[in-house]
């Protein structure tokens, strides 16, 4: 039985596509499969009172596991947690994380662990990745995106701590502009260091697009207009608190965008929804007039109606543009897709 965990050195890095699409290959080989993660900070009620993580619950269903679903994330970081934590009150996690695990491993070809935001999360619980690494006797592979120095310095950190376990590194996300140096300096640079690149996936921004209905749940939003349009969706964001001709320049140039603007700018959302914008996200808990309302629905414009200031909002937004969403087939399938062309599974088999 061969133990494989995904990780990586910054959060947000795809780690969840990578697991679907491994899981996936190794399923088609007619290899049974088990998958647990041992950390994780998104708490989702299932059948009944059962609490595990939503997206390792989502990929637990994507292959069709039938294992206990009480094993399939053991630790769940939540703020009761850390205060129990910090009070002294929880000595150890680990014992639940193997436990788990040996349930899950039993009978399997291959168990596939997902890794936390980073390989450090958890560190104070004490089911870190590199502790859940050890302690579970697995080999890695990391998934990072391409972020310059940081990238490097924290591969080399992560190679001198997991030596003969790390396999190799899936470099994720990379934009066009940066497939040049990635190819001829950071590729060689890697394999000469001990650390096989096994694929290198391009950045896909309708991998990170929500639907507008997601957007306002995410945001917290109401929505006031559009309801027959929430399923578009979302792949850029614009604020709009410049000059209407100079927003129109950036507006006609951005498909798919979400135009953050506050409810007093009437001449924004009234060019926005008259140039296409995929919604509207209204600040300052402003209603907007009527006119804005009626031709939003004409146009099939959702609006979404905020409280917080505009500043507060793109915040949250940033943080939601930097996640890859999994929820919708068609993002599920498209990602696959660059997985199964990109990453080198014949290489990886060897390897493990």
């Amino acid at each position: 039985m061969k133990t494989l965990y995904i990780g990586s050195t910054v959060p947000f890095s795809g780690k969840g596509l990578i697991t679907l699409g491994l899981g996936k290959h190794f399923i088609e080989k007619g290899l049974k499969i088990g998958y647990l993660k041992p950390l994780g900070k998104l708490p989702q009620k299932v059948k009944g009172d059962i609490v595990t993580d939503k997206l390792s619950y989502f990929i637990y269903q994507f292959f069709g596991l039938d294992d206990d679903l009480s094993n399939l994330c053991p630790v769940i970081l939540t703020y009761e947690l850390m205060v129990k934590m910090l009070r002294g009150e929880i000595k150890t996690l680990m014992p639940k994380v193997k436990e788990a695990f040996e349930v899950i491993a039993q009978g399997k070809d291959i168990v596939l662990v997902g890794g936390a935001e980073t390989v450090w999360l958890g560190s104070f619980l004490g089911v870190s990745g590199f502790k859940v690494i050890e302690e579970l006797d697995t080999k890695v592979v990391l998934v990072n995106k391409y972020t310059g120095e940081f990238f490097l310095d924290s591969v080399t950190e992560a190679k001198e701590t997991l030596g003969e376990r790390l396999v190799g590194i899936i470099i994720n996300w990379v934009k066009e502009e940066q497939q040049r140096d990635i190819e001829e300096l950071v590729v060689p640079w890697l394999e000469n260091n001990g650390v096989p690149v096994l694929g290198i996936i391009p950045y896909d921004a309708f991998l990170t697009a929500v639907t507008v209905a997601e957007l306002s749940e995410r945001l917290g939003g109401r929505i006031i207009s559009g309801q027959e349009s929430l399923n578009n969706f979302i792949q850029n964001y614009l604020i709009g608190g410049m000059e209407v001709d100079k927003f129109a320049e950036y507006l006609r140039r951005t498909p798919m965008a979400a135009v953050i603007v506050g409810g007093d700018r009437a001449d924004i959302q009234l060019l926005s929804i008259e140039e296409g914008a995929g919604c509207l996200v209204l600040t300052g808990n402003l209603m907007p007039n009527d006119i804005i309302i009626s031709k939003a629905e004409q146009r099939g414009v959702p609006i979404i109606l905020l409280r917080e200031d505009s500043y507060s909002v793109a915040q949250k937004i940033q943080d939601i543009a930097a996640r890859l969403s999994l929820k919708e087939k068609e993002k599920v399938e498209r990602g696959l897709a660059l997985v199964k062309k990109h990453v080198n599974f014949e290489r990886l088999e060897k390897l493990l």
